[in-house]
């Protein structure tokens, strides 16, 4: 094995995919890993219990004696850390989606590379909304009761659309109605959240689809061949597409059959 493909195999082996990134920051922090100081450790642990709450039931779980109690430290001791469950809930949103919630950015030269490249970052998007989709739930819950969460949100997916939109410019066929430019971006990026969304939240597919790993690559396709198809007007060559995806499956079965209703 050459000294590229043993540099390969390192960085997967010690890559941290999406979705779990801050959990593994805090338990890091649990263990004391960098040093940290009892008083560091125990916020980690009530932040931890948060994520935890919010993973296994919805934003109304999120309560003190629940939080305390996953992370085995006094009912008092949270208040040494935190003034309320909200201010608690809004640091794990905002340091969770710092790390654990990307966009997909197309990069490169060539066509091929902008759809290639951004199926690959949804494949790892959309892994960590079915493994993390009932946290994602909770957050989204909080999102849209609390003005300060919709800010971080926002402040976030601004930023992506303004990515987005100024690689439009660069490719997308003109012309195009005033202001589309500006407008694709964030267009793009909310269909993606939408339709994740409908599909891990809603299960608009069925229970079964997003429990399933082998649909990740599927629905991945759909956003990337979505997302170039709305930024450049045109859609990527069709030999990088898979031949049937899980979702052309479940339409077919959606579908009526006449020989059986005759």
């Amino acid at each position: 094995m050459g000294a590229p493909e043993m540099a390969r195999k390192d960085a997967e082996k010690n890559h941290i995919a999406l979705g779990d990134r801050y959990v593994t920051d805090l338990n890091a922090q649990i263990s004391g890993a960098n040093g940290e100081g009892k008083s560091a450790r125990t916020r980690a642990k009530l932040k931890r219990a948060a994520v935890d709450c919010l993973t296994e039931n919805d934003w109304a779980s999120l309560t003190i004696s629940a939080v305390t109690g996953k992370a085995e430290v006094a009912a008092g001791t949270f208040y040494l850390h935190f003034d309320g469950i909200r201010e608690l809930a809004l640091e794990v949103f905002s340091e969770f989606a710092a790390v654990d919630i990307a966009p997909a950015i197309p990069e490169g030269d060539e066509f091929d590379d902008l759809f290639s490249r951004m199926k690959a970052t949804f494949v790892e998007i959309v892994g960590a909304f079915r493994r993390r989709r009932k946290l994602f739930r909770s957050l989204f819950q909080m999102r849209r009761q609390d003005a300060e969460a919709n800010e971080v949100w926002l402040r976030l997916t601004t930023q992506w659309a303004e990515v987005l939109s100024e690689i439009a410019t660069t490719h997308t066929k003109r012309p195009v109605p005033e202001a589309f430019d500006r407008f694709v971006g964030h267009a793009s990026s909310a269909f993606a959240d939408e339709i994740m969304t409908r599909i891990y939240i809603d299960e608009i597919f069925g229970g079964a689809f997003p429990e399933d790993p082998a649909s990740d690559e599927h629905v991945a396709e759909l956003l990337a061949f979505t997302r170039h198809r709305m930024l450049f007007g045109i859609d990527p060559d069709p030999a990088l597409l898979k031949a049937r995806s899980a979702l052309e499956r479940l339409a077919d079965a959606a579908r009526p059959n006449p020989a059986a209703a005759s």
